[in-house]
Parts: C-alpha cells; structure tokens; sequence
C-alpha cells in the first residue's frame, strides 16, 4: 500500500497549521521549521497497515508534540543517563508481585469510532481556542496543557515568574472556557 503522507498535497496541506504550533514554542523560526521537517520525514517512515483507522491529523501533532518536546528539552535540560532515568526496579512500579497491572497505570480501555469522532471535533474545537488566545497565554497553556511540561520549566524557558505564569493560565483557561461554551458545549445538535 502506497504512503499517502507521502504525498506534496498532504505536506502542503499540514505544514502551516504545524509550524504554527511549533512556533508557539521553538525560536528561531528555523529551530520551528526544522521540527516541522522532522514531523513530515517520520511520516514517510511510517508503515500504513500498522497506522490503521488512526486519524492522521493526530498521528502527526503527535510526532510534532514529541519533536518540540525533545527540542525544548535538549534546550533547557542537563542530560540524564540511563540509570537516573530507568531506575531497576521499574517493574515493581509497573506491575505487582502477581505480574498484575497496578491500580491506576493499566493501559486505558480503547475508545469506540463515535468517541474518537466526538474527540477529535472537540480538539479541533479546542486548537482554535488556543489560536485565539494571545501568544504569551496560548504559549504557556499549550506547554502545560499540550506538551505536559511542569510549571517551573515553563517558567524557566519562557522567563517568567510563578505569578505571571499563573495570571497566564488564569487568563488563558478563562478565555479557552468561554470559547469551547460558545463553539462546543451549547451548539445545537447537528
């Protein structure tokens, strides 16, 4: 089966609304547009009967989310080496002393085509939100909310201060609430 991510029109087509979120947190422009770069390369590695029904708008942010992370980490991070980061016990986090899961880290039930469907207008709803939102609060809350970074990196790589952080989020989580209202929780049926 042919790669229709690696099509022109496909790359063409995801490429602006990509580099505008990597210019959310990457600076230079170029730094932003290399992490683009890298996103598109990995699509046309990948192998599309193990993709499956995945919609492919959210394979690839999820292979930018992940470049923008490890680009922001190697940043403003000292490196860790293997021991630190998996220490040998890792097991006993995981699993009991019956080879169980433990309660609260099992792999989540898989969602049904109707849930992912409603998921992904929810975020598509929601990513406009966030374009909505001037560049300082979409920045912070795209770090916490999407790229899962804590509040003092945050703080750390966007030079801010706890309070300014905080009044950031504040604001930002307000606006994103007021929208989602207007644009998802009191639409009409369609």
């Amino acid at each position: 089966m042919s790669n229709p991510f690696a099509s022109e029109h496909f790359a063409r087509k995801w490429r602006g609304p990509m580099l505008r979120f990597a210019l959310l947190h990457l600076q230079p422009r170029e730094e932003a547009e290399d992490a683009v770069q890298d996103a598109l390369a990995a699509m046309l590695t990948i192998d599309m009967d193990t993709l499956g029904q995945t919609d492919p708008r959210n394979y690839l942010f999820g292979i930018l989310r992940n470049k923008v992370i490890d680009r922001l980490r190697q940043k403003y991070r000292p490196e860790i080496g293997y021991s630190e980061a998996f220490p040998d016990d890792l097991d006993n986090t995981l699993f009991n002393d019956g080879g169980h899961w433990v309660d609260g880290v099992a792999p989540s039930t898989w969602a049904t085509p109707d849930d992912r469907l409603q998921t992904a207008q929810f975020f598509a709803v929601l990513d406009l939100c966030i374009l909505k939102l001037p560049p300082k609060p979409a920045r912070v809350f795209s770090m916490k909310e999407l790229l899962e970074c804590e509040s003092e990196e945050i703080c750390t790589v966007l030079n801010l201060s706890k309070s300014d952080y905080w009044q950031c989020m504040s604001r930002a989580r307000k606006q994103i609430q007021l929208c989602l209202n207007q644009n998802w929780f009191e639409r009409s049926p369609p």
